[in-house]
């Protein structure tokens, strides 16, 4: 099943945390920052699908972010055979249909600190790399982790820091980012490390960060 860039590698291994999650929980919420052009987005969703009765899929991106191609959000979907809606937040607290993937056209912040109330079981962190936005991220997305949902952080690897991404100019450092929160050094209470899924590298993959909220 297709990914998104730089997935190459980890493929198999997330489709296996995806049916975990869904053995888990009686229903899942999926929030994914960062959706580029979608195929992560959707092979989860489809997975989840497949694994739980009641799941939902949430993508957060900006209208005009970097790598963001609805056409392709879309087409991937209806390959997938997915229900799929696009939304331009209003400022009122939104609750998305179940059994379906639903995009948010907003930065992730003010959509999970001003118009997110539900719990959340599954999450990955995709969106700006740059340390600042990612402690953001991961801080908003906290408020609402169930007792073990998982965050996953995409691009965690240590070869990656420093390089250029569009947002903010120190570049790249979600490694930077998970270590400030103690969440590499089990500081943060009610946090553990899961694993590091390590990338094809030569393929174009980069590593993936799991932590799952304990307590």
């Amino acid at each position: 099943m297709e990914f998104g860039f730089g997935m190459q590698g980890i493929e198999e291994k997330l489709l296996g945390i995806a049916r975990s999650v869904a053995s888990k929980f009686d229903d899942v919420t999926y929030v994914e920052i960062g959706v580029g052009e979608g195929p992560t987005l959707t092979a989860i969703a489809s997975t989840l699908r497949d694994n739980t009765k009641k799941w939902r899929a949430i993508g957060v991106e900006l209208p005009n972010g970097y790598s963001f191609n609805r056409q392709k959000v879309v087409d991937f979907a209806n390959q997938r055979d997915l229900k799929l809606d696009f939304v331009t937040p209003n400022g009122n607290t939104q609750r998305p249909h179940w059994n379906q993937v639903t995009v948010f056209l907003k930065d992730s912040q003010s959509f999970l600190t001003e118009m997110w109330q539900e719990p959340i079981q599954f999450a990955m962190i995709d969106g700006c790399h740059g340390k600042p936005c990612v402690i953001l991220d991961f801080l908003a997305l906290e408020v609402w982790m169930v007792k073990g949902g998982l965050v996953m952080f995409h691009d965690y690897g240590l070869d990656q820091i420093g390089h250029y991404q569009p947002h903010c100019p120190t570049g790249l450092d979600v490694r930077g980012a998970v270590q400030e929160l103690g969440l590499l050094t089990g500081k943060r209470q009610g946090w553990t490390f899961k694993e590091e899924l390590i990338a094809n590298k030569p393929a174009g993959g980069w590593d993936m960060g799991i932590f799952q909220k304990e307590f």
